[in-house]
């Protein structure tokens, strides 16, 4: 996902909206970025947008108050994806809006102790989502590209370049047949699903602009 989001920069996009139900598996395994309804271009890596946008637990401070945000806004969004895979929950949350944003804002970042989540949370992950979770975007691991964040110990046993190549063997391939297993069944076994409705004038337009996504 690292590598995703430093092509996207290296393009001048932010991409704004990291969390899981965006990441899928491909077929061999290797991850895919998907949904990109929030991806912004910006002219340079120093510009900043103002955009209120994203999931609430995954909104960086800048995006709360509202001061400009740049390229590091996807950076500290990783930072809380990859507490959440560790930990199970995003380390900001509240089911009041408010307070979450409150804690985004004002409170560090801490882990649970080794007896309520059963493991240790090894000191190279605390430091690098520490360091991803930077209140100050200019301090967050990232300011500078992608490399120093690739550079930190937590990836140390990753070969990057066999990672690139897709050398690696993936700890989980899905076993994909013609059905629809991983697919939420509350959507599959819906019937008569009524389809959005386009005008014609606007489906001809659509239909004439379709390169522009390949």
């Amino acid at each position: 996902m690292c590598l995703a989001i430093g092509h996207l920069h290296k393009k001048n996009i932010l991409y704004r909206d990291l969390k899981p139900e965006n990441i899928l598996f491909n077929e061999d395994g290797y991850l895919l970025l998907a949904d990109f309804g929030l991806a912004k271009m910006t002219a340079s890596k120093q510009d900043l947008t103002n955009s209120f946008c994203g999931t609430p637990e995954y909104l960086s401070p800048e995006m709360i108050i509202g001061n400009g945000h740049d390229h590091t806004v996807d950076w500290w969004t990783v930072g809380i994806l990859l507490y959440e895979l560790i930990v199970g929950i995003t380390p900001f949350f509240h089911r009041n809006n408010h307070r979450m944003q409150y804690l985004i804002q004002e409170c560090p970042v801490t882990f649970p102790d080794k007896a309520r989540l059963g493991f240790e949370v090894s000191p190279q992950a605390r430091d690098l989502i520490t360091k991803l979770l930077d209140k100050d975007k200019k301090k967050r691991l990232g300011a500078n590209d992608l490399q120093e964040i690739l550079d930190h110990p937590f990836f140390s046993s990753l070969d990057i370049e066999k990672l690139m190549k897709k050398e690696l063997d993936p700890p989980y391939k899905p076993v994909i047949n013609d059905d629809l297993k991983f697919f939420d069944q509350s959507l599959t076994n819906m019937h008569n699903i009524q389809e959005s409705v386009i005008d014609k004038s606007r489906q001809k337009l659509i239909m004439q602009n379709q390169h522009i996504f390949k």
